[in-house]
Order: structure tokens, then sequence, then C-alpha cells
């Protein structure tokens, strides 16, 4: 019993952490003014103190990026390997690659285009979009010592494994922003542009700036619900169980 406290416990204080940082999203996007993106592409001055401000509007981008493995037209993606393999009893594992690359594009409620830069990352609504593990062939290192080495293949996107490399499984993951029709974006005005900074980046999303706010404000309260409950329960069979014992 002293476990199943413990992990209720856990999973409660997960949970209320959950609901605080929802609860401080949806406050930072009450708090950021929110403009339109021809004053905010021509007038620092929409934007807080701080060089925050929200728009939303359709989405411009003439040539989107086309994701490694899936193929998807995307405005951002993040494309990982990690490599792992046995040393005795131990697993072990290495990233071999990681990449995150975004696509310049603009955002226009209709009085005018606002550039956005979305390459430094942030909270964005990410999709996955290709998640595959393969075995490197038992002769691969043989090729490799003729030359003859293949790349593995996952989706579109061939990986080579480096020369003297000791992982004999990979995983392949491949997360991107959609290309939507349209977008709301908060971040920090730099020279006419729209980027992230700071400690939580810029926020990327399909939804309106009113959806984000309700559904930060419900599922902030869903958290902070579950999580009371979950630590409460959990202190109940702590004490039933230091009891029993």
């Amino acid at each position: 019993m002293g476990a199943i406290a413990a992990i209720l416990i856990a999973g409660g204080i997960v949970a209320l952490i959950v609901g605080a940082f929802l609860k401080f999203k949806g406050g930072k996007l009450m708090k950021t003014p929110f403009a339109k993106t021809g004053d905010a592409a021509s007038n620092p001055s929409v934007a807080d103190p701080k060089g925050r401000v929200s728009v939303e509007g359709n989405v411009e981008c003439p040539q989107p990026l086309i994701a490694p493995c899936s193929g998807t037209p995307c405005l951002y993606y993040v494309l990982k390997v990690e490599g792992s393999w046995k040393e005795g009893d131990t697993n072990k594992s290495k990233t071999y690659l990681e990449e995150k690359i975004a696509a310049p594009f603009s955002l226009n409620d209709g009085s005018g285009a606002l550039p956005i830069d979305a390459s430094k990352g942030g909270d964005y609504d990410m999709q996955s979009s290709f998640n595959e593990t393969k075995k490197e062939g038992f002769f691969a290192d043989l090729k490799n010592a003729v030359g003859k080495k293949e790349p593995i293949m996952f989706g579109n996107f061939a990986f080579e494994n480096p020369p003297m490399s000791k992982a004999n499984k990979f995983q392949c993951t491949e997360r991107i922003v959609p290309l939507p029709e349209k977008a709301f974006a908060l971040g920090n005005l730099e020279q006419g542009v729209l980027t992230s900074k700071g400690m939580f980046g810029m926020m990327l999303s399909a939804k309106s700036r009113d959806e984000m706010i309700g559904s930060a404000a419900k599922n902030s309260k869903m958290a902070f619900i579950g999580g009371a409950a979950a630590a409460g329960v959990g202190l109940v069979v702590g004490v039933v169980s230091a009891l029993v014992g």
C-alpha cells in the first residue's frame, strides 16, 4: 500500500505542476497585447514593455518545408535519430541526429503581413508524423569495410550510421507543425519580425486566441482537481498503510 500511496502522491504533484503551467500560459495569453498583423509589423509600440505581442491571421508560406521522413508539407519539423546498444548488462543510447527547421512564413489578418521566425522553437502545436525503429543488419560492418554500406531508410530519409558506431538499433522520430490555413502566434517583436525569446519561446497554434485561452483555463482546472484528488487519496492510503504496518 505504501508504494501505491507514493505513486498517487507523485502523480498528483505532477498534475498540479501541469495545472500551474497551464494557468501561467492562460495568464500570458490574456496579458499579452493582441494586435493587428499590419500594426505589429510597422509599429513596435503595440507590444508590451518586454516586446511581446500576439497576432492571428492567414498563413502565407510560399515555400513550405517537406518533412524528411513522411514527406508532409509543414511550417516546422523536428527530426531525431537515437541509437542504442548493449554493453554487458547495460543498455546504452546516443542521439546521432537532431534537426529543428522552420520555414519562412507570415501571418496576415488583412491589415498587412507580419513575418514569423519560428526557428528558435517554443510552445508549438506539434504532431507526430513518423516514428520507426530499425536494427542494422549483421553484415553492415563488413559492407562498410568494402565500401558497400547502405543507409538505413526511415520513410524518405536516408540515415548513415557513422563509422565505428556501437549502435545497432535506431529509432527515428519526426514531429511537425502542419501547414494550417490560419494560425495564432505570440512572441517578441524584433525589427518588424515576430520571434522567440525567453524561457518559453514563441507560442504557435492553429487554434484562435480565444480557443487557446479557453482550453488553457479548462485543462488547468481539470489538472488542479485531478492532482489534488490523487494527492489526497495518496495521503489517506499512506496513513492507512502506516497504521496497518
